[in-house]
């Protein structure tokens, strides 16, 4: 939410430097996507702690809970697979940004600030999965698995 607030304030300036002022600033719309990227990839962790992703669960609702139980258990095992494959791949990229020395046009920011938020939503994403995975595991048979 701060991320989205801080991309509508520095736009509305923008948009009033531009139009009104004649004046348009170099730096905002660089930054803006700089905290869109953030955004999207700090928001996977939540999106996984809340289970928000899209789904089909027209199969899972009438299979018996054991099956259930499994069938979600898989698929925390190979998200988990996915994402420690591309957490290896974010941190590569980043760590090859940090050698380049690599900075962005307007604001001359090290660009593995930028690339970093891959590795660091990735991370997240990783702890999340394998918070879900155990919460799965250890749950009481009492609540609905799906």
């Amino acid at each position: 939410m701060i991320m989205l607030f801080l991309i509508s304030v520095v736009m509305g300036y923008s948009v009033f430097m531009r139009y009104v002022m004649n004046d348009s600033p170099s730096w905002a719309e660089e930054i803006t996507r700089y905290f869109f990227v953030w955004s999207s990839f700090l928001s996977l962790s939540f999106c996984l702690k809340r289970k928000s992703s899209i789904k089909i669960d027209m199969l899972l609702v009438h299979l018996p809970r054991w099956a259930q139980k499994l069938n979600l258990a898989l698929i925390e095992i190979i998200m988990l697979v996915f994402f420690v494959y591309m957490l290896k791949g974010a941190v590569n990229v980043t760590i090859g940004m940090i050698r380049s020395g690599q900075s962005s046009p307007a604001l001359e920011l090290p660009m593995y600030t930028i690339y970093g938020s891959a590795a660091a939503g990735f991370f997240l994403a990783i702890i999340r999965t394998l918070q879900n995975f155990f919460g799965l595991l250890f749950r009481s048979s009492g609540k609905n698995a799906a």
